[in-house]
C-alpha cells in the first residue's frame, strides 16, 4: 500500500477516535442528556424536533437497532422523559412520545466553530468537498447500495409526509451529523462503533486508539 494512502486513512481514524472522546467528556461534564449526537442526548434532542414518533423509525434515524433503542428507552421512560403509547391507527407500531418532564431539559448547542477556525473559509470549502468525495467512495464500495437506496427512498418519501418537511430535514440533518449521509434503512456499516451496545475498543484520556489497532479492524 502506497504510505500517504496509508497515513492519511490513519489520520482519519484518529480523528474518529478523537472526535468520540470530545463527546465523551463533554458528556461526563454536562451530563447523559449534553450530548445530542448519541445515546439518551440524541433522543432528546430528536424528540424535540418530532414529539411523537414511531419507535422504528426512530432506530433508523438513530443508526442503531430495536434492541439498543428499547434500552436507552427503558432509561428515559423510568425517570419520566418519554412515553410509549400503541398507535392509534396501527396497535402494532408503538409510538414514542416526549413528556412534558422531557421538554424541560436544556441542551447545549454544540460549538463546531471552535474546532474549525484553524481553517480558513476557502479551506473548509475544499475540505468539505474532499470529504464528500472520500465518503462516496466508500459507499461505492457497497455492493448492496442500490436495492437500500430504492427502500430508503420510499421510506423517506413516506417519513417526510407524516412528519412535514421541516422536522423531516432536521432530523435528516441530525442523523448525517452522526453518521455521514448514508443511504442504508437497516444497520449503517460502521455506526455501532458510535451505538451504546458496541463492545470494541475505547479510547484512552490521550484520545487515540490502542496500539494494536489498524483501520478497519476492532
Amino acid at each position: 500500500m502506497n504510505d500517504l494512502y496509508f497515513d492519511i486513512y490513519e489520520k482519519l481514524a484518529t480523528l474518529q477516535w478523537l472526535m468520540k472522546r470530545h463527546q465523551m467528556f463533554c458528556q461526563a461534564e454536562s451530563g447523559p442528556f449534553a450530548d445530542t449526537t448519541r445515546g439518551q442526548g440524541r433522543i432528546l434532542a430528536m424528540l424535540k424536533i418530532q414529539p411523537e414518533i414511531a419507535t422504528k423509525e426512530l432506530a433508523y434515524l438513530l443508526g442503531i437497532r430495536q434492541q439498543s433503542l428499547n434500552e436507552l428507552l427503558n432509561k428515559l421512560e423510568k425517570n419520566g422523559y418519554v412515553e410509549r403509547k400503541p398507535s392509534e391507527n396501527d396497535k402494532r407500531v408503538m409510538i414514542v412520545h416526549l413528556t412534558e418532564k422531557g421538554k424541560q431539559i436544556q441542551q447545549p448547542e454544540a460549538d463546531y466553530e471552535k474546532i474549525f477556525d484553524c481553517l480558513l473559509p476557502n479551506e473548509l470549502e475544499q475540505l468539505a468537498q474532499y470529504l464528500d468525495r472520500i465518503i462516496a467512495a466508500f459507499q461505492a464500495q457497497d455492493k448492496n447500495a442500490s436495492d437500500e437506496r430504492d427502500r430508503t427512498a420510499d421510506w423517506m418519501n413516506r417519513a417526510r409526509e407524516r412528519m412535514g418537511n421541516a422536522h423531516f430535514d432536521q432530523l435528516m440533518s441530525m442523523r448525517e451529523r452522526a453518521f455521514g449521509r448514508m443511504n442504508s434503512p437497516q444497520d449503517i456499516p460502521g455506526a455501532e462503533r458510535f451505538s451504546d451496545d458496541y463492545n470494541g475498543p475505547v479510547p484512552d484520556r490521550s484520545g487515540f486508539p490502542p496500539m494494536n489497532f489498524r483501520p478497519g479492524t476492532k
